[in-house]
């Protein structure tokens, strides 16, 4: 393989795991915005963004920013003005994550290539598996109370609420789901799970030891906190704003566990074999040689 340039700007523990693969795998990598020992020696560590112009593809971190005013560098105490970042990243295809709409305006507004690779499904769904396996230790981690012959909810069916149902069930829990579309409350019941349609989720929610929220707009408001079960370990697995009113919820004292980027916490190896697998994937579609 003739030798690529790959930057990797900003991250977590799992950007630093994708740097030693890139650099195993003979990248010619760039680094700005992560700062760990683990960084490989062979990885450029670059003193100033200007590094990074002309560089084909540039990794970012997820999400690609939590304020949408700077490109979020979690291992360092570097700022990047996402205005910065896009002057110098106009040649260069990136790999963004968890892209805002504010954010997508601002890529297309300066011409530059990019994808939401959290909306690849190939991406996606392989990255919800360290979700959901995370989401499991959070729960056990806050709780008194096995996870087998609990009951828990999973709010929304989509790629992490799947593959996380399906875990909690393999534990011996009683797994309840809820969903909108007739169709998805209609799969929900075929996997054995129980089927708890939106409009009448109010009347369970005091039966459950665990809910876990997939779904990032708020759904559960005081009269839903007010029928939790008062001993409910709730865990947040869905982007800002999240499903739930964080205040009431702290008022009327319900464990709430934020659980954000769960992937590079609790598997930053195995989060970042999934990313590589992604870039490899926009290479091939992009024509490179590999």
């Amino acid at each position: 393989m003739s030798q690529i340039s790959v930057a990797i700007v900003g991250g977590d523990l799992r950007f630093v795991r994708l740097s030693q693969i890139l650099c195993d795998q003979n990248f010619n990598v760039l680094i700005y915005g992560l700062s760990h020992p683990d960084i490989p020696r062979s990885a450029h560590i670059c003193t100033s963004i200007d590094e990074l112009k002309d560089v084909p593809y540039i990794i970012g971190p997820i999400p690609f920013s939590k304020d949408n005013t700077c490109v979020f560098t979690p291992l360092c105490n570097t700022y990047i003005p996402l205005e910065q970042f896009f002057r110098v990243a106009s040649n260069s295809f990136v790999l963004g994550s968890v892209l805002t709409s504010n954010l997508v305006e601002a890529f297309e507004t300066h011409h530059i290539r990019y994808c939401d690779i959290m909306k690849m499904n190939e991406i996606a769904i392989l990255n919800a598996i360290p979700t959901a396996e995370g989401a499991i230790q959070y729960a056990m981690q806050h709780s008194e109370i096995t996870l087998h012959n609990s009951r828990c909810l999973v709010l929304g069916f989509g790629r992490c609420g799947k593959i996380l149902a399906y875990k909690l069930q393999s534990l011996g829990t009683k797994v309840a789901v809820e969903a909108r579309s007739t169709t998805d409350i209609a799969f929900i019941s075929t996997y054995g799970y129980e089927a708890v349609p939106l409009n009448e989720l109010k009347t369970h929610l005091g039966n459950f030891d665990f809910i876990f929220n997939t779904i990032p707009v708020v759904i559960l408001n005081k009269e839903e906190i007010d029928a939790f079960n008062p001993e409910v370990v709730y865990i947040e697995l869905a982007s800002v704003p999240g499903g739930i009113d964080i205040n009431y919820c702290h008022e009327r004292g319900i464990v709430h566990v934020p659980a954000p980027s769960l992937p590079g916490i609790v598997a930053p190896k195995s989060a970042a074999a999934i990313i590589y697998q992604c870039l490899l994937l926009i290479l091939r579609n992009q024509g490179a040689s590999l």
